[in-house]
């Protein structure tokens, strides 16, 4: 399907998207690459299957169950063989709605267990639901303090005893039992400071939080001594640090930043670094960044952005500082993506970044309108062998990795889908809106 058409069909609000009608990515080099050969395995895929979408015999599977021929004694399913199985079952159609608001949903996400679930709005209320049975009954409703417009992104603690939220004014870290609210100010002298992400540290207990500013800033704190420190990710503050990871679940020193510009940053925390100057640079997206989504493997993230695109990338594998240098420090087009429409020239880009390293990219999901979030489906449920985003024409749009095709084209909202979240152990995918008119 030519891109063009593509571009039209968007702006005409048209069905392109189907079960049918695929939107290749930049396929080939991922093929190589261990995180490849990884999903394969844990979704029981053959080493040596050349096509991952071939037909597989589920009647025969189970034939083979029965037989002990599985690979366990006792006759069971493999838990690569289990996640083989749970992969034909991928959300495809809207159930149910949770609940219908006046105000914009800019978070909803689920704890790492998937026994709660917590959204935030505009209406500046943090609900939490309690998902552990798939009923999705609310528990808590709490109406959140020094909170500035609108409560932009949110967290939970490893534990699940905390979480921490950003606004456009701070952020801060809530024991959601008992409201004690714990507040850091990062205003750093300025009237508004506009905090766009917020992580809790997976692997010290919740201690540390890491948080991305509109000021090019960069602040780690410390839960317990409430102290504060800052990174400034260059001379400048005019560039927005619009998402912040950290690499993986084991390491609590290395965090990822993506900027506006279309950077992304890997650093150091144990390093002091001078301004403009971290430990690698990652160059190939054409616009600014809205999400980053690791593997939680320390290898291997995703980058949703505004270029329309969603990209792989390998930390091992920088782009040189040569070729960082002659990079422009600005988006290639000037739009306003809260509400301007993309540019067409992003359906069907024919300009390639020097020292584009990012192992693969999709496209056929809009952005616009919102930081939209893309992420890696459940490692346990599916082996990551998904990606999923939410679209500016309401649909939800979930890639095949192995393939890089579009396996599923959800309609979902009326508007755009500002966030969602795969439950860690059930094919089930709750998805949030941002209302906004045209």
């Amino acid at each position: 399907m030519d891109n063009n058409l593509i571009s039209e069909a968007l702006d005409n609000g048209e069905e392109y998207l189907s079960r049918n009608i695929f939107f290749l990515g930049e396929f080939g080099a991922e093929q190589h690459t261990m995180m490849y050969k990884e999903i394969k395995a844990l979704c029981g895929l053959p080493a040596t299957s050349k096509k991952p979408s071939e037909c597989w015999s589920l009647i025969r599977a189970i034939m083979k169950r029965e037989n002990g021929l599985t690979g366990f004694r006792t006759g069971s399913f493999t838990e690569n063989q289990q996640r083989r199985i749970a992969n034909l079952f991928v959300p495809n159609k809207k159930i149910d709605r949770l609940m219908s608001l006046e105000y914009k949903i800019f978070v909803c996400k689920f704890n790492s267990d998937g026994s709660k679930l917590i959204t935030a709005s505009q209406d500046d209320i943090v609900r939490i639901f309690d998902a552990s049975k798939g009923t999705y009954y609310r528990i808590k409703r709490t109406e959140m303090r020094n909170v500035n417009s609108s409560i932009l992104d949110i967290d939970f603690s490893p534990c699940s005893r905390y979480f921490a939220y950003s606004t456009c004014l701070n952020y801060l870290p809530t024991e959601s039992s008992s409201n004690n609210i714990q507040l850091y100010d990062v205003d750093n002298g300025r009237n508004r400071t506009a905090m766009f992400s917020v992580r809790f540290s997976p692997s010290d207990g919740g201690r540390t939080l890491i948080g991305g500013c509109d000021n090019s800033t960069i602040f780690i704190c410390d839960r317990e001594t409430s102290s504060v420190r800052a990174i400034r990710t260059q001379h400048s503050s005019s560039v927005d640090i619009n998402a912040v990871s950290y690499a993986s679940d084991q390491d609590s020193n290395l965090i990822v930043s993506g900027c506006s510009n279309g950077f992304i940053k890997l650093w150091d925390l144990r390093c002091n670094y001078r301004a403009d100057k971290s430990a690698s640079v990652f160059l190939g997206h054409l616009d600014g960044i809205t999400y980053i989504d690791p593997r939680n493997d320390g290898h291997y993230l995703l980058s949703n952005a505004r270029d329309q695109s969603i990209k792989i990338w390998d930390l091992r594998q920088p782009t040189p500082n040569s070729q960082v240098q002659k990079n422009p420090n600005t988006p290639l087009i000037d739009w306003d993506y809260q509400w301007g429409q993309p540019p067409r020239e992003y359906y069907n880009p024919t300009v390639v970044l020097d020292g584009d390293v990012s192992v693969m990219t999709y496209r056929g999901h809009r952005v616009s309108k919102a930081l939209l979030r893309a992420k890696f489906s459940p490692r346990f449920q599916t082996g990551q062998r998904y990606i999923y985003t939410g679209c500016s024409t309401g649909r939800i749009i979930v890639y095949d990795v192995l393939t890089g095709n579009i396996k599923e084209a959800i309609e979902s909202h009326r508007n755009v889908v500002s966030d969602l979240d795969w439950h860690p152990t059930r094919s089930e995918i709750v998805s949030a809106s941002v209302i906004v008119s045209n």
